[in-house]
């Protein structure tokens, strides 16, 4: 639908994604639950509906080197402690919603077509190992976090979807790129990112990260994968 309902949609799954997190992070004042989703949301909301200041490749790149320290934090204090801190995980899940819905807006050609392939080939992969892995998945790619995802399944779910995304783009999307190349990259940030949030689960020793929406779990259970492979996108998109 374009603008600004993409930059509203990034608004709420920043304030959900920030909520959840407290609740994980066992931060149960009215601040943490609501009032920081609330005012990261709104910063979202002001920039959709007032604008910014145009953003290079390299601000981009910025946020992506302050998610990547923020990801360390997180991994550091879940490693040592087996707790959650709850400000670097803010920034890490908040960073790359903010940034999609800033270049949404800064970006008007072809916007559309370039979220709709980076969200298809996200969804795209993660069918397509499912069903590489049930059908010939013997070896455990990441036992210690996801047993149940494999090399054959990550491998043929990776080359299935780049197949598939090279032919949406030539006879669908038509957007100037090498999807060849493009698929991959997102898909091997994808994965991590997927791994990241299997990880703090099985170190706080619960299923879901929540249960808004029933026999899936939480907002960061459904987006895990976007939150590592957004910066990188669009620091692709850009540089090339």
């Amino acid at each position: 639908m374009g603008t600004p309902f993409f930059g509203v949609l990034m608004a709420l799954l920043i304030f959900l994604s920030i909520n959840e997190l407290a609740t994980l992070a066992q931060k149960a004042s009215i601040q943490h639950l609501w009032i920081n989703p609330a005012a990261f949301a709104g910063v979202v909301l002001y920039l959709t509906f007032l604008g910014s200041r145009e953003l290079s490749v390299s601000a981009y790149g910025s946020m992506l080197f302050i998610q990547l320290g923020c990801l360390y934090l997180t991994y550091s204090e879940l490693h040592r402690k087996q707790t959650l801190n709850f400000i670097s995980g803010t920034l890490y899940v908040a960073i790359p919603l903010l940034a999609l819905a800033i270049w949404f807006m800064q970006n008007e050609e072809n916007n559309v077509e370039y979220v709709l392939f980076y969200l298809i080939t996200i969804w795209m992969y993660d069918s397509m190992a499912y069903v590489v892995g049930k059908a010939m998945g013997k070896r455990p790619i990441f036992p210690r976090v996801s047993p149940k995802k494999t090399i054959e399944g990550t491998i043929g779910g990776a080359l299935v979807t780049t197949g598939v995304m090279s032919f949406l783009n030539a006879h669908w999307l038509h957007l100037p790129i090498q999807a060849h190349f493009l698929a991959p990259a997102v898909i091997f940030f994808a994965i991590f990112g997927d791994f990241v949030e299997s990880y703090v689960k099985r170190k706080l020793g619960v299923k879901d990260s929540g249960n808004i929406l029933p026999g899936h779990g939480g907002v960061l259970d459904r987006i895990d994968s976007i939150y590592l492979s957004a910066l990188p996108y669009l620091v692709i998109l850009l540089s090339v």
